[in-house]
């Protein structure tokens, strides 16, 4: 047993960041973000660990301009993530999408081109990954 989806439909404007280990370790298996438009900061361990999960949509993520450490990091599932909404990032830290080991797509990461500092093991141990566009 264990939670299966997870949906934040509605939007919250005071919702503008999220602590540490949001739902990380949990066993969802999809999550769709939308309702966390107003998020402008992503603390440590956003989603980690969460072996089970196989989808995410990021979408709803476009004001974000700090991820915290291992952000989706250890998500063994997980296929593809798309970066689109990812054009106000400047700074990115430690265990970005670090050790997802079916990671095989990471789509539109040109929405990463205002990255000023990324830090250590970015996509690091992603063995399956075969397509970044």
């Amino acid at each position: 047993g264990g939670i299966c989806n997870i949906c934040f439909a509605n939007p919250n404007p005071s919702i503008t960041s999220t602590a540490w280990n949001f739902l990380g370790g949990s066993n969802i298996t999809n999550i769709d973000l939308m309702g966390l438009q107003s998020v402008t900061s992503v603390g440590d361990n956003f989603l980690s660990n969460c072996c089970f999960l196989k989808t995410v949509n990021l979408t709803c993520l476009q004001n974000i301009s700090t991820i915290g450490r291992s952000f989706l990091q250890h998500c063994l599932l997980l296929e593809t993530v798309d970066l689109c909404s990812f054009e106000k990032v400047t700074s990115i830290m430690d265990f970005f999408l670090c050790a997802c080991d079916s990671l095989k797509n990471i789509c539109n990461i040109s929405g990463l081109r205002n990255v000023k500092v990324i830090t250590d093991y970015f996509l690091a141990s992603c063995a399956s990954l075969i397509s970044v566009d």
